[in-house]
Formats: C-alpha cells, structure tokens, sequence
C-alpha cells in the first residue's frame, strides 16, 4: 500500500507544479511600434518586454490572466488561452477630464465640473522641468509667478497678490498632504522641499478663504509620492552648473495593508555669485496603515540648510558685474542657517458609506540664524495646529464641515557684533499668534449637468507680543482682529460629456504679517486690518477636436481694499498701513493639443495671462499713485512648448516662456525689461528585468539672454548710492540626471 500511494504521488506531482511558458511580442495600437520595458505579470511571475517589444512569461496552472503595463500606455489584462504566443496592442494613455480628480476646497470632485481655477501637475510633468527646483513647474501655470533670486530667496504671486512682499510669499497658503506648510503671518516657504517626496502639484488660483482661512491669492496644494505597489529603491545623481550637485535615495513598497515612503535629498551649489553657497539635507518619511474603515498616516519632515546670501543689486552693477554681491552683505558674508522639522498624524475614519470623519494633528519647530550687514537675527519657532472635520455623502450631495485651530510661538532676538552673546542684545521679543477657521463646505448635484458649490469659513485671529527687551521701555501688547467671514459660491454646467462651463462669487482675506502687526519702535500696531477682496469669476475648461485639444479659460476681476503695504517713515523704518485699493482683471488660458497618434507621441502647449493689475486708492508720503500698475507684477505672461516621447522610452521637450516688463516701485517711474528663457531638456528611459535606468539632462536660458530673475521692490537708496533693485538671473546653464530604480517582485 504505501508503495502504491508514492507511485501515486509521483505521478501526480508534475501536475501539481506544471507550469508553461508563453511569449509574446508587445506593439503600439496606433503604430505597430514595439514597446520595450512594458511590465508583464500573473500572480506567480513577472517578466520585461525586450527592445523588440519580445517576452516570455512561465504561468502556472491556477493563471488565468497575465497584466501588461507600459509607461504613457493603458494597462491591458490578457486571458490565457493556452496559445504559445501572444500579439497584445497598446493604446496610449489620454487625460481624462471625466476621471481626473482633484482635492481644491477640501472636497474631492472631478476637475471638469469644479467651479473655479484649479491647475494640476504631475511627478512626471514636475521631474521633467527641473530636478531641483518648483520654479519652473509653477512658472507654467497661468496667473502664478515665481521669482527665484537663489535656492532660498524666493517670492510667489498669484493674480497679483503677494507681489508687496519684499522677500518671501505671503498670503498664498500652501500644504503637504492636508499639512499645512504656511506660517502663522502667513509666510509659506516651498523651495526648500524635496522634489523626491512630491508627487502632485495642485493650484487653486484666486480666494480660497472659504476653505482655507486666510489666503486671498490662492492656495498650493503637494502631495506625497504614494508608496509602491512592490518595493522599490531609488538612487538620484545630479551634477549641474555652478558646482551644483545633489544626490537622492528614495525606499517606498506596500506590505499587507501599509504603504511606505522614505526620501534622503543632499543639494550643494557654490552658486552663480559671490557670497551665493547652498547647502541643503532633506529627511521625509510617510507611513500609511489602512483597515477595512480606517486610514492612519505618519508624516516626518526635516529641512537643514545653510545658505548665503548675496541680495540684490543696483541697476549699473547688474548689468556689469552681475556675479557680484551687493557689498555689504559680501563684507559680513551673510548667511542664514535654518532647521525645520515637522511632524503630523492623521486619521480617517469611514463610519458607514455616507458618513467619514477626519482627524490631523500637527508639531512644528523651526531654528534660524541669520547674519545680516545691520545684526544678527536669531529665530525659533513652535507651532501645533490641528483640524478636525465630518464628511456627509449621499447620491447627490456633499457636505463637509469642521474646525482648524492653529498655534504659533515665536521667539526673534537681534544682536549686534555677529555674535549671540547678551552683551551684545539689541531686541529679546515674543509673539504668540492663535487663529481658528470653522468652515461648512457643500457640493449639490441636482441634475447630472449641474453642480452646485457654497462655503462659508468664519476666522478668528489673535497676536498677544511680548517685548523681553525692557532697557528701552515695554512694548507689550495685544491684538484682537474683528472676526472675518468669508463666503463662496459656484456653479459648474456640463455642455456636454467632456466640456463644462463655470461662474464663482469668493471672498477673500489676508491676516497681516508679523512686520506690518508692529510700529518702527516695536508697539503693537492698533489700526492695522486684514486686506480683503471680492473675486468675480467665470470659465469654460473640456476637450474639443476629436479630444485632442484640451482647453482651460478664466475671466477673474477681483477688487481688493485695505490693501497691506509697506510706507517708508524714515531712511529704514517701515510700518505696515492699509493704504488703499487694487483691482486684479485678467485673463488666464491653457491650451493642449495631442496630435493623432504616430511613431512619436507629441503634446503643443500654450498658455499664458493677460492681466490689468491698478491702484484704484493709494496714497503713500503725500504721493497719489492711483491708476498706476501693481508693483511688481508683469501685465503679459505667456508660455508655448512640445513635449514629444517615444514608446522606446526616448523624451523632449522644449519651452519658451515670456515675461513682460513690470514697475518696480509705486511710482511707476522705474521698470524691468521684458525678456523671454529657453529651456531644452531630453531623455532616456531602459529596463532590464528589475532594474530601471533613467538618463536626463537639459540647457536653461539656451539663448543667454540677461535677465533679472527677481526685484526689491520700492528699494530704498541709502545716502548716495543707488538703489538695489535686481537679482540677476542665471545665464545659459546646464545640467545632467541620472536615476537608478530597483523594483522587487
């Protein structure tokens, strides 16, 4: 007997294990092209196409299907029939407006019947435009203007709005994965960021205060590169112009039910000027744990950076000697040297297939020291925010509502001499700001062709200052802001299934900033007020030419008062006012043509804006500048460009982007020259089985053209020398990328 059952085993054992191999050849739909590195899978085995577009796959008995996937192609799952060999076409992959969707205004909705202006961009689109910097993604979005004066010198406007800020961003809120990223005076900074962790940009242009709280320009919405389906490791090498390198390890995979990503980032650059080095180590870690109902996300950030700063420059200088810093920060050798880190936990919980609820809570802390040519400014800073909100979903209607609560201690003493030491205090302050946003979000679809969006945010903000200095008098104070209530409205109707036409009422506001909260000796300013603004806005965004054509239009006007700006009292003192009006209109497009498929898949862009920026009511030292144009800001922005791929992995792409000219004080009596930047880039792509091999590299400013990249603007002149208005851009400067993937089965 037991013989018997060992002959029996051996018999059927073969079977049990059987396997075959099939292969196949892998082909465009369109062209008949092979596809190389296309992802073949069954549940058992996984398998590369070949530079011919060639595979060979074992199965096993229990596959039934095998899935093919290919870069730019839609996935295509294939029945095993038992035939030796497999013919399978791809198509490639469309935008489809139906199904893209996005996170503007707290509220997950398909782009095509959102109402307001919303733009999008990809990992692919963003890796594309540069491997360093967000500058020339959001450069490509109309109304959105990035000035880069160095890595860390930077200033983003949106329809104008922010243009007043001498240094940095403000009034555009911005977040990572529902982390909010602006501070409590509403100064964001993104350029310090890893482009490794960024999957996703997201632009919400114009008022968003009834989602967001304080933000009249806008709101930049990142999010997290998601972990991968298999692990997979990810080295980055870059080395660039102007001793410019940096180095990135990227780890993400899923186990069971958690994804996993880990980023290390390490940029140096010594810098197109003097006194210009750039140091930067980048740390980010997201986790996410899913059950059947629930979500739970751990989020860490670390940004440690040293940076030099060379400033700005007046005009003979930058025209001359533009590699040069302005001397007295190139005597002292400025610096600032800066750490962030930032931790956030976040939970989700669907409670039935109506009802979710959502939890975040945020912890913050930022150090900085910064040698500058008058002190030495030393900086730290705690915040805790968090948010809590409840979600309802029926067939047609959705309402969100919920709370964020916002803390932020700050701590800033000046120094003279360079050096921290008591002896040598100039300042010891203390500020504590508090904000609450309550806001109930709502979106009805009556009908398939309708839907309807409506929110309110109610916003209550405090300043409590303590001046620590006490040598000079007591400065203390407190500010209570009115409370704001921000409303919007909008409305999206379908023309057909891939076009839609829209129209928005929004309000908007913008809390003051830490500067414009104090008077020149440190008190408490008592009449400053938030600026606010009123946003009048209609568009039409969908497909049209056989869907090859995707178009976006925004016609805005918005009307601002109580504008914030920065009136001179004396040769460097300033105090924040509210000094008048402004009026925002303009016109926003986007074009995007996708030719009829062939060897070479094409995509011609074009997009740009035509704005009137105006001071309706401003009156600043006995000068009426009313009419005039908003400093700092240009009328005409446009942008074309091709972006053509090829299915054996080959890309370019070239763009041009024109700036016009722009005043660079209230006067109007001073402008910057129009000029236009070239950029080409190419690259490759290959694959050998787990191993993944990307080679990229581009020129920027392909034509030399001089250029202020960034402006002071209203530089004052100290004595007899002029003023420093320009930070000169880079010129023809190139770079080179390679990126190494291993992928696990």
């Amino acid at each position: 007997m037991p013989r018997c059952l060992l002959i029996l085993l051996l018999a059927v054992t073969p079977r049990l294990f059987a396997q075959q191999i099939i292969s196949g050849t892998i082909r465009d739909r369109q062209n008949g092209q092979a596809v190389t590195a296309a992802r073949i899978t069954t549940r058992s085995s996984v398998t590369y196409s070949d530079l011919q577009g060639r595979f060979k796959l074992p199965v096993r008995d229990h596959d039934s299907l095998f899935t093919v996937q290919a870069t730019f192609y839609q996935p295509e799952i294939v029945r095993i029939t038992g035939a030796a060999a497999y013919t399978v076409e791809l198509s490639l992959q469309e935008q489809n407006l139906e199904e893209i969707t996005v996170s503007a205004l707290r509220s997950e909705n398909k782009l095509l019947t959102t109402a307001g202006a919303v733009s999008l961009l990809a990992a692919p689109q963003i890796s594309r435009n540069s491997p360093v910097a967000l500058e020339p993604s959001l450069n490509q979005i109309p109304g959105v203007l990035m000035h880069t004066g160095s890595f860390n010198t930077n200033r983003i406007t949106i329809r104008g709005i922010g243009s007043r800020s001498p240094y940095g961003t403000s009034k555009i809120k911005a977040y990572l994965d529902e982390i909010p990223l602006t501070s409590g005076d509403g100064e964001t900074t993104l350029e310090d960021l890893s482009l490794l962790a960024i999957s996703q940009i997201e632009v919400v242009r114009g008022p968003v205060s009834g989602s967001y709280g304080s933000g009249l320009g806008g709101a930049i919405l990142l999010k997290s590169s998601p972990g991968t389906e298999h692990l997979k490791v990810k080295g980055n090498f870059l080395t660039a112009s102007f001793g410019t390198n940096k180095t990135g390890l990227s780890l993400s995979g899923n186990r069971r039910r958690s994804s996993h990503l880990l980023v290390s980032d390490r940029l140096h650059s010594n810098g197109y000027r003097d006194n210009n080095r750039y140091d930067r180590l980048n740390l980010f870690s997201w986790n996410r744990f899913e059950s059947e109902k629930a979500v739970f996300n751990l989020l860490f950030d670390l940004v440690d950076l040293k940076a030099f700063i060379p400033s700005s420059l007046d005009y003979e200088t930058y025209l001359t000697s533009p590699t040069r810093a302005a001397a007295s920060w190139a005597a002292v050798k400025g610096f600032e040297d800066s750490r962030k880190i930032r931790g956030a936990v976040t939970w989700k919980q669907q409670w039935n297939h109506q009802v979710t609820t959502s939890s975040t809570g945020v912890l913050a802390s930022h150090r900085n020291l910064e040698l500058r040519p008058f002190n030495l400014l030393q900086e730290q800073a705690l915040t805790a925010s968090g948010r809590i909100s409840a979600r309802y979903q029926s067939h047609t209607l959705k309402i969100n509502s919920g709370l964020e609560l916002f803390s932020e201690t700050y701590h800033w003493e000046t120094f003279s001499d360079g050096k921290a030491q008591n002896e040598n205090l100039l300042s010891d302050n203390l500020e504590k700001r508090i904000y609450g946003n309550l806001f109930v979000q709502g979106n009805w679809n009556p009908v398939q062709q309708l839907n309807l969006e409506s929110s309110v945010n109610l916003n209550l903000t405090r300043y409590d200052y303590s001046d620590r200095f006490l040598t000079d008098g007591n400065a203390s104070g407190r500010r209570n802001f009115e409370p704001v209530v921000s409303p919007r409205v909008g409305i999206s109707y379908l023309t057909g299934k891939k076009n839609a036409l829209f129209m928005l009422v929004s309000h908007g506001f913008s809390a003051p900033t830490l500067e414009e909260t104090l008077l020149p000796d440190g008190q408490v300013n008592p009449e400053i007020q938030p600026e606010t603004g009123w946003n009048f806005e209609t568009g039409a965004r969908g497909k049209t030419f056989a869907n090859r054509l995707f178009y976006d239009l925004s016609l805005f006007r918005m009307a601002v008062k109580n504008l914030l700006v920065a009136r001179r009292t004396g040769e460097d003192a300033y105090v924040g006012v509210n000094a008048g009006k402004t009026s925002h209109a303009g016109l926003e497009f986007a074009l995007r043509y996708l030719p009829p498929p062939g060897r070479w898949s094409t995509t011609w862009l074009v997009n740009g804006t035509l704005a009137r920026f105006r001071f309706k009511e401003f009156t600043e030292m006995g000068n009426n500048y009313a009419g005039n144009q908003l400093t700092g800001v240009p009328s005409v922005v446009l942008h074309a460009g091709v972006e053509t791929r090829t299915p054996s992995g080959f890309e370019g792409n070239l763009h041009l982007r024109f700036t016009g000219r722009m005043p660079l004080n209230d006067a109007n009596s001073v402008f910057s020259d129009a000029y236009s930047l070239t950029t080409l880039n190419a690259g490759k792509s290959f694959r050998l089985k787990s191993v993944g091999l990307r080679v990229n590299g581009g020129v920027n400013n392909l034509f030399n053209q001089k250029y202020a990249s960034m402006f002071l603007i209203n530089a004052p002149a100290f004595g007899n020398a002029p003023p420093r208005y320009y930070y000169p851009g880079l010129p023809r400067n190139y770079f080179v990328a390679l990126a190494i993937e291993f992928t696990g089965s």
